[in-house]
């Protein structure tokens, strides 16, 4: 369920910045990103509930409260711009942050 996760993730992350560098028009693009990312978040509280007693199990709380945490600022961000957004984008980084150093010390 991890794997999943992380995919609809990068996928969410692609269809949301491929046609942004391309220029083209993003109200459908951003609302698949929207969809895509739910379903990512939804699958990575999931896979922390699957982890529940095992060795991994507090790796996963940081993936699941990161994920949520962009959820919450990303759902923020289409109310406002400004801070909002850049609060979503910090926490967007703040994602692969985690990964590399759970990869590289957990």
């Amino acid at each position: 369920m991890q794997r999943l996760s992380s995919s609809l993730f990068m996928i969410s992350l692609l269809v949301y910045y491929i046609p942004k560098v391309f220029k083209m028009k993003k109200s459908n693009y951003l609302k698949a990103h929207i969809a895509i990312g739910g379903v990512s978040i939804a699958a990575m509280c999931i896979a922390l509930i699957q982890k529940i007693g095992q060795a991994d199990f507090l790796k996963y709380i940081g993936f699941a409260g990161i994920m949520i945490l962009i959820g919450v600022t990303g759902y923020y961000s289409t109310k406002k711009s400004g801070l909002p957004r850049i609060l979503h984008i910090i926490s967007t980084i703040s994602f692969f942050v985690y990964l590399f150093i759970s990869i590289k010390f957990f």
